[in-house]
């Protein structure tokens, strides 16, 4: 048997049943005897010794006076199985953001995950993180910087709120955008390219997720390919809020003032 495939059969000898990982966990944690584990696993003699023989026919687990152990290996293997356990766990909860998320989060540090609120948009919620990131606006306390693949109008008129707060507000969208707002909300664009408390940006390419923070908090926010927002994850200060802070820098280096380009075109029109 070449070597991968006898790694990958054991991959599926460990995980192909609950009373397997059950018995190998149990005996990293101390020596026991067949009946011993057949009493907590709730599983049957012939179950455990099969079992017990599996995990000795690949020296997870070796027998003296009775007993059996776990050996050093028995308990590597052990330990890097509940590492990918929770791995797979992290994986499918924050499967909807990641998905959604693009290439530009490649480089999203994955303990940052762990340390954030995550809200979801599912079929019994479909409204869910669109609600929180409408509260999450609501709640900006400072200077706000954001990066936006869509546009709205209650996110426009949340905008005009807090400028009316005097919040520092600079905002980098793609062209998509900018002519979105040109064609539907172009009094809410004049208000924002023309006030002294706001900078927009206009990015070189389609912009594809959404951040936001202020002086103390930040979010990222998934939006599918119709741009409906799918996911939300908020958090304080810590990873993911230097990761936003990089990743709006990055963005903001690479696009051109609003009024830049507004000067261009007035130029241009009256050549």
């Amino acid at each position: 048997m070449q070597p991968d495939q006898a790694v990958h059969d054991d991959v599926q000898f460990l995980t192909g049943s609950p009373h397997r990982q059950a018995v190998l966990s149990a005996l990293c944690d101390e020596p026991a005897r067949p009946h011993e584990l057949c009493a907590d696993i709730d599983a049957t003699r012939t179950t455990i010794q099969r079992i017990l023989a599996g995990f000795r026919e690949r020296q997870w687990v070796v027998k003296h006076d009775g007993d059996y152990r776990a050996t050093v290996t028995g308990r590597g293997v052990y330990e890097q199985y509940e590492r990918l356990r929770a791995e797979l766990a992290r994986a499918r909860r924050f499967g909807p953001l990641a998905t959604h998320l693009g290439p530009v989060a490649d480089d999203l540090p994955v303990a940052a995950l762990e340390n954030g609120r995550l809200t979801v948009s599912e079929d019994g919620s479909p409204l869910a993180a669109l609600s929180r990131f409408t509260e999450w606006l609501q709640g900006v306390e400072g200077n706000m910087h954001a990066i936006s693949p869509v546009v709205a109008q209650p996110f426009n008129e949340i905008g005009a709120e807090l400028l009316s707060e005097e919040t520092g507000i600079e905002f980098v969208i793609d062209s998509a955008v900018l002519e979105q707002s040109r064609a539907n909300y172009e009094s809410d664009l004049r208000l924002g390219a023309n006030h002294d408390q706001m900078t927009i940006y206009v990015h070189e390419s389609p912009l594809a997720l959404g951040i936001a923070y202020d002086d103390e908090r930040c979010c990222v926010v998934a939006y599918d390919d119709a741009n409906n927002l799918k996911a939300m994850l908020e958090a304080g200060d810590g990873e993911l809020y230097d990761w936003t802070d990089e990743v709006f820098e990055r963005h903001r280096e690479r696009s051109v003032p609003l009024a830049r380009l507004l000067e261009g075109e007035n130029a241009a029109e009256n050549s």
